[in-house]
């Protein structure tokens, strides 16, 4: 009899609880389905701020006073404070200059973002100035080289024929100017290619900092690759005028690589060897210095490196 009786509270404080539970979802389906007039603030974060300006203020706010359902006031108080930011790219609204600095805009264009942010219409939205004004101000400037930055793998005997090529080959940044006084040259971000045995024609944005605005996001990097092949010549030993020395060898054979289409125009006329006169006295053998050389190739050797001498008395 106890056990029927325990068994019949537990069904009656059920029914109870489910009752409270529908009662509560009902009154809050009514509550969020009637109509509000709230005042509440936004913070605005400008977008697409064109270059070689700054916006340096971001503390924006606007209030907007919104009259509609709880159901849409759900969408403006579920977020956080900080996220509660309405963006405007200055490609997308109509601005003008009122002043030296400051720029104004219709309010209409905050109406609709809002109006978007709480997905409602913009009749249901209301700021209360008619125009809207920022600060927007020049950045300091300046004109620095591009150097192209490349990772490429060759295949056999292919390299490359001069260096890399950026075009344009220079950029306008805009920054403060604490931020700029010390960038000489930007980078772009490494291309890297497999496989390589042609020339290569791509493209590559520049690797900027964040408190950097420039007029160049991407450039076209050009790389000339080549077939190389070894070679070797056999050049005299110049010694410098009014030095009379005898050099054992005489001679420097110089081993290097060419590209190919290069190898029929370079003899040992392109090349000059010689000493420096500072050495003499000083060792018993004299280093042999490169003075002349085509860009084109690459030294692989130069031998011998070091010549005996004997002076020549006058």
């Amino acid at each position: 009899m106890a056990e029927g009786s325990g068994n019949q509270n537990f069904k009656s404080i059920t029914g109870m609880i489910i009752c409270i539970v529908i009662a509560a979802l009902l009154w809050l389906i009514i509550k969020l389905t009637v109509e509000y007039t709230v005042t509440e603030p936004f913070a605005i974060r400008f977008t697409d701020i064109p270059a070689g300006q700054i916006i340096q203020n971001d503390n924006y706010r606007v209030e907007a006073t919104m009259t509609t359902t709880g159901f849409k006031l759900l969408n403006y108080y579920r977020r956080v404070p900080k996220n509660r930011v309405i963006e405007l790219s200055l490609k997308d609204i109509n601005y003008k200059k009122t002043n030296f600095e400051t720029y104004s805009y219709s309010k209409r264009f905050i109406e609709e973002k809002i109006a978007e942010f709480i997905s409602t219409t913009t009749n249901e939205v209301q700021v209360a100035d008619e125009l809207q004004y920022f600060v927007m101000s020049k950045l300091a400037s300046k004109k620095v080289k591009i150097i192209p930055q490349t990772s490429l793998d060759f295949e056999r005997q292919y390299n490359y024929y001069g260096e890399p090529i950026a075009i344009p080959d220079s950029a306008t940044i805009f920054g403060a100017s604490k931020d700029i006084q010390d960038i000489q040259y930007l980078q772009t971000e490494v291309v890297y290619i497999k496989n390589v045995n042609q020339n290569i024609d791509t493209k590559a944005k520049l690797a900027l900092n964040e408190n950097i605005q420039c007029d160049v996001n991407e450039v076209e990097i050009v790389v000339n690759v080549e077939k190389y092949t070894e070679a070797e010549v056999e050049v005299p030993i110049t010694i410098p005028d009014g030095i009379h020395l005898h050099l054992f060898p005489n001679k420097v054979k110089i081993r290097y690589i060419v590209a190919i289409k290069d190898y029929p125009i370079i003899n040992d006329i392109s090349f000059k060897a010689s000493i420096d006169p500072e050495d003499i006295f000083i060792n018993e053998t004299l280093p042999v210095k490169l003075e002349l050389y085509p860009n084109t190739t690459q030294i692989i050797s130069i031998n011998p490196k070091e010549v005996e001498y004997l002076i020549i008395e006058q």
